[in-house]
């Protein structure tokens, strides 16, 4: 009886390994066990930077990005890093993306509207078009364009 648990146990194993190689290609399976920031979608990669950023794990959150040094893009990332850091309260409340998904293979534009909250403050939300391209390592941001101001 009790190797039939094993056996059990070893082929749900089985069968969800089979699952996640037939969904997804092994490239991108491999890539996402070494490389936990990897995305395979636009919109997961959109989620885990604000994820980051409201974290304050701006490093992290950089990675994603593939910015031009010196360009207005980086000093909107900058903006926001600074304005994180210095108040501690603003937390991340809803990421919502307002145009549809649209399958791309080489770049895509998304436009999100990320609302921000305090408990000193009422809801704030600040809409945004992201540039992205797909990388050798996943979906990357090329472009944050800020459309409304807090």
């Amino acid at each position: 009886m009790r190797h039939s648990r094993y056996l059990w146990l070893l082929g749900l194993s089985v069968f969800c390994l089979i699952t996640i190689i037939t969904f997804k290609t092994p490239q991108t399976v491999i890539s996402a066990l070494a490389d936990s920031h990897y995305r395979n979608s636009p919109r997961s990669t959109i989620q885990q930077f604000w994820s980051l950023m409201d974290l304050r794990q701006t490093d992290l959150a950089r990675d994603l990005l593939s910015l031009p040094t010196g360009s207005l893009d980086e000093n909107e990332f900058i903006a926001w890093q600074t304005m994180l850091n210095k108040d501690p309260l603003l937390t991340l409340q809803k990421v919502e993306f307002m145009n549809s998904d649209q399958d791309s293979l080489s770049s895509q534009t998304v436009v999100v509207r990320v609302y921000w909250t305090s408990p000193v403050q009422d809801v704030q939300n600040v809409t945004f078009s992201m540039n992205l391209k797909q990388a050798e390592k996943g979906w990357r941001i090329e472009r944050i364009k800020r459309i409304s101001n807090l």
